[in-house]
């Protein structure tokens, strides 16, 4: 048997040595010479293929997850879109090392006997009527007879926006309710602790850092402003519209202004919904772009049509990449600080229920997303 079993090695030795030498030879047939050799191993010799894996000797043998990976549905292979950053290699899924820390913190510490309620990830709709085209989406909160959206023309028309040096201060990044924070933890419920904190550790500023960080990895100027504009909660617009303006006045090259928000959303039985969607097999907050009006209590608000625009574009080119990461775009009665620019809008990351680490993750895609979009359609002298 050892006699036999040497001979069929030295002539599966021959075949791979003439195989190396194609492949030497012929770089460009490698793939294909690999596999027929393999074929031709296991026709010729299916007992030493046998033999090896009784003895534990290594052999090329295609795995199994190889032949079933052309098998995922659409929904799959678009939802694994942007998996591997392109520019460095980074997985976009992974855990920031300081949210990773604030986690194992939050382990030790947490107890359940804290909780004020439990945590839902069942779908959640508000108010408003839902108007749609393609995997776009409006929940409008305005009256039809004064203004019905039509998705399809609003995105022929399109953004005005046109950015001609990106490495100018093109986007602001900045927060109204500063203090707005996630839960750490998957767990099931919350803690009174997790709604606000003026560590900008654990709040909307850290999840703004990761935005930023994006969109910068797309090579644009990015500004993001941390000051806390909610210490009087009622005054906060007007904080940050100072600080908006200020920064408009600095760098007129701002096209694009983001004030970075989180939800809330609690039931009556203190139940709160944290809205979630699965990219990459990792949980992400969704997320809600808001458009306003000049309608009822909204006056001097007379270009609202370009924001509503471009927010449409913006949640088409992420629904692209990343499908049901988007609530519907809220168009409503408001205002806020979206009339500084034609590109400006309020952008809402998940709940408070939401872990700290969906909500950057979240915030990556996004910038991953806004990034190219505003580097396929927006930026002329590219």
């Amino acid at each position: 048997m050892k006699k036999q079993l040497l001979i069929m090695f030295l002539n599966t030795v021959i075949i791979f040595g003439s195989v190396g030498i194609c492949i030497n030879v012929f770089p460009m047939f490698t793939s294909q010479v690999s596999a027929a050799s393999v074929a031709l191993v296991q026709y010729t010799n299916p007992e030493f293929l046998a033999e090896c894996a009784k003895s534990k000797i290594s052999s090329y043998i295609p795995e199994e997850k190889e032949k079933t990976t052309n098998t995922r549905t659409e929904q799959q292979v678009m939802n694994t879109i942007g998996s591997k950053d392109s520019d460095d290699g980074c997985d976009i899924t992974e855990t920031p090392s300081d949210v990773k820390s604030l986690m194992k913190e939050a382990e030790k510490k947490q107890k359940k006997k804290n909780a004020r309620g439990k945590t839902s990830e069942e779908a959640y709709q508000g108010g408003g009527t839902i108007i749609a085209y393609k995997d776009v989406k409006i929940q409008s909160k305005i009256p039809a007879d004064f203004y019905k959206p039509d998705i399809k023309s609003l995105l022929s028309e399109g953004s005005d926006l046109k950015i001609k040096d990106k490495a100018k201060p093109t986007i602001l990044i900045y927060h109204s309710h500063t203090t707005e924070a996630y839960t750490l933890l998957d767990s099931g419920y919350y803690i009174s602790s997790d709604s606000r904190s003026k560590d900008n550790s654990k709040n909307v500023v850290r999840v703004g850092d990761e935005l930023a960080r994006y969109l910068e990895k797309a090579g644009f100027k990015v500004i993001h402003d941390t000051k806390i504009h909610d210490v009087d909660y009622n005054k906060s617009y007007d904080s940050s519209r100072e600080t908006v303006e200020k920064y408009l006045e600095e760098y007129p090259s701002i096209e694009v202004t983001i004030d970075l928000h989180r939800d809330d959303i609690t039931y009556k039985n203190k139940t709160k919904v944290k809205p979630t969607a699965e990219i990459n097999g990792k949980k992400a907050a969704r997320m809600m772009l808001i458009a306003g009006c000049e309608w009822g209590r909204v006056k001097n608000f007379p270009d609202w049509e370009y924001n509503l625009r471009f927010d449409l574009a913006v949640q088409q080119k992420v629904n692209s990449l990343y499908p049901e990461l988007m609530r519907p775009v809220l168009f409503s009665e408001r205002k806020y600080n979206m009339y500084e620019t034609h590109n400006s809008f309020l952008l809402e990351i998940g709940t408070d229920a939401n872990t700290l680490d969906e909500a950057c993750y979240s915030a990556r895609l996004f910038g991953k997303a806004l990034g190219d979009l505003l580097n396929d359609k927006y930026v002329i002298n590219n």
